[in-house]
């Protein structure tokens, strides 16, 4: 069976399809010995119950101010079922009267539950069989995520859709590929993928339903065929994927130092996890441009402390050996928020308190993470990066907390060099001014676009007016790299944009010399640097400024540089 979707991340891959049943976890949750006393299990039910309660609260909040108001209403039904004193009455009475475990107690009154409704003769009554089975999954991993059953490395794994963190664990279990029904090609999720290097196709409707545990899975992620159980018909297909696929498994060429005609370039990697860190050496890349920290608190119970986040940066710092380092500060906000924060929901979460703004609140997040990087910067270079600076006052402010956090006395410097990111409007109109307080700039085209094109990132209903080929985005990056290069300040582009290789000539025709890309990337970006000529690139980058519509660029890109 040949199935089509969507490509999120290139690559090819093969093995046995695991596919995730919401309805699965009910035995292993049931299988849960309990750990210690009835009180301790209780009061591990209380707290995992309040964290289901902020995160259903939190979507359902998201969902109302997008303007899914009936979508938001699931969300918010979900919580008063949660909230309910019979649902939380029956469950500790299972952890009281029976010596349950939490994941036991709660699977068992779900179970209940769900045949309940199901048995019921009214229709609305059935209806709320899945939701009890949503709730419960949700207090589940708010518990633990220790009982999910694992997925290998020899495994596709095929989900309606999936949240970063649940990407970040299926990752770090090796899986080969990724097939989901639903997925914005800009989500965080795509974006891990991507870095991981995972194979990943979306947008193939009922794929839970269509491809059974267990079946043979041949993943094209480049064009977005799925092959599944080859039959006879397919045998051909079958062998052109399993030779592209042995091809790819050995395509390591170093990155270039230089393009065609010697100009210096440097390609960095875009992390958001310590194992991702291997393809620096694997591919001989100048280092990590981008270590979005973030994603390391999401897969865990509570909030990481400086032992923790040194312990992941020296991982990193081992991987890189003398290339560059660049963390950014932990970027929450919108959906990139771990199941316990306590971080407040706005009314438009993208434009609300997330990157700096956060952390000028929060120094119980701040001061670890700082501090952390201090003890690194101690060892070799690093690059603090600053997330979503919007304006001079903000960018010295954050200043002063990293010279609280250091504890250094006055004139004493920072321990790393700085550099603000540079993804609000504001910031790049103001980046003459800025550019004086920082020691590089790195540009965050997807947040950047958002904001400058007002297109939600994560929108798959808006991926088409989140297009980096504007004249206004271009014309803005432009002016970045322009007057960072006046100032004598290194730039990296760190945006998807930076790693499509068919643009590359582009980025380099506006003055980008510096490319930080997600490991899927690296190949082909590295092969069209090798091959460009900068020389007879750079006469029509007037031209490509001089347009005043997308489709006016594309028609320049495909006359000029492809």
């Amino acid at each position: 069976m040949l199935l089509h979707g969507k490509s999120i991340s290139p690559g090819v891959a093969h093995g046995t399809a695991y596919v995730l049943d919401v309805g699965e976890w009910l035995s292993a949750a049931l299988a849960v010995k309990a750990s210690g006393s009835a009180e301790r299990e209780l009061g591990r039910f209380d707290l995992a119950a309040m964290r289901a309660i902020s995160q259903l609260e939190r979507v359902s909040r998201q969902l109302k101010h997008q303007g899914r108001g009936d979508d938001a209403d699931i969300f918010g039904a979900h919580a008063l079922m949660l909230s309910n004193t019979d649902f939380r009455q029956r469950v500790l009475s299972r952890i009281r009267d029976h010596g349950a475990s939490s994941e036991a107690a709660v699977a068992t009154v779900v179970a209940e539950l769900q045949d309940t409704f199901k048995a019921s003769p009214q229709p609305f009554i059935q209806d709320k069989a899945a939701d009890i089975l949503d709730i419960g999954r949700r207090v589940i991993l708010c518990l633990s995520n220790e009982n999910d059953r694992e997925a290998h490395s020899s495994q596709i794994v095929v989900a309606p859709s999936l949240m970063p963190s649940e990407f970040v664990r299926l990752a770090h279990q090796g899986i080969a590929g990724v097939v989901t029904e639903s997925c914005s090609m800009k989500s965080h999720t795509a974006i891990l993928a991507r870095g991981f290097g995972v194979p990943f196709v979306t947008g193939i409707a009922d794929a839970v339903s269509l491809i059974t545990n267990g079946a043979t899975v041949l993943l094209d992620a480049t064009t977005g065929r799925v092959l599944v159980n080859p039959r006879d018909s397919e045998r051909r297909l079958e062998n052109e994927l399993r030779q592209h696929i042995a091809k790819t498994a050995a395509l390591t060429e170093p990155a270039p130092a230089t393009t065609a005609d010697g100009v210096p370039v440097k390609l960095l990697l875009n992390i958001s996890d310590p194992l991702e860190s291997r393809a620096v050496g694997q591919f001989s890349l100048a280092g990590v441009g981008l270590f979005r920290t973030e994603f390391l608190y999401m897969d865990r119970p509570t909030w990481l402390n400086e032992e923790d986040s040194f312990a992941a940066y020296q991982s990193v710092a081992g991987s890189v050996g003398t290339g560059e380092l660049h963390i950014r500060l932990a970027d929450f906000g919108a959906e990139k928020c771990p199941a316990y924060a306590d971080i407040p929901v706005n009314k438009n979460p993208s434009l609300g308190i997330r990157g700096v703004r956060l952390l000028l609140d929060r120094e119980d997040i701040l001061r670890p993470q700082v501090r952390a990087i201090a003890r690194v910067a101690q060892q070799r270079p690093v690059t603090v990066l600053i997330p979503m600076i919007d304006t001079l006052d903000t960018l010295q402010a954050i200043r002063g907390k990293l010279v609280d956090a250091c504890d250094l006395a006055p004139g004493e410097s920072l321990p790393f060099k700085l550099a603000a990111m540079i993804e609000v409007p504001a910031a790049a109109m103001m980046i003459d001014e800025l550019i004086e307080y920082v020691d590089a700039v790195s540009i965050g085209l997807n947040d950047l676009t958002q904001y400058l094109l007002a297109a939600d990132r994560d929108d798959e209903l808006c991926e088409r007016y989140h297009d980096a080929l504007q004249p206004a985005v271009l014309r803005l990056l432009h002016q970045v790299v322009t007057a960072a290069d006046a100032a004598g300040k290194p730039v990296t582009l760190c945006g998807e944009l930076a790693g499509d290789a068919s643009l590359t000539g582009v980025l380099l025709a506006l003055g980008v010399r510096r490319f930080s890309v997600s490991r899927s990337h690296v190949p082909l970006v590295a092969k069209a640097l090798r091959q460009a000529d900068v020389a007879q690139l750079t006469p029509f980058a007037a031209e490509l400024l001089a347009q005043r519509r997308g489709q006016d660029v594309r028609a320049v890109v495909a006359n000029r540089f492809q």
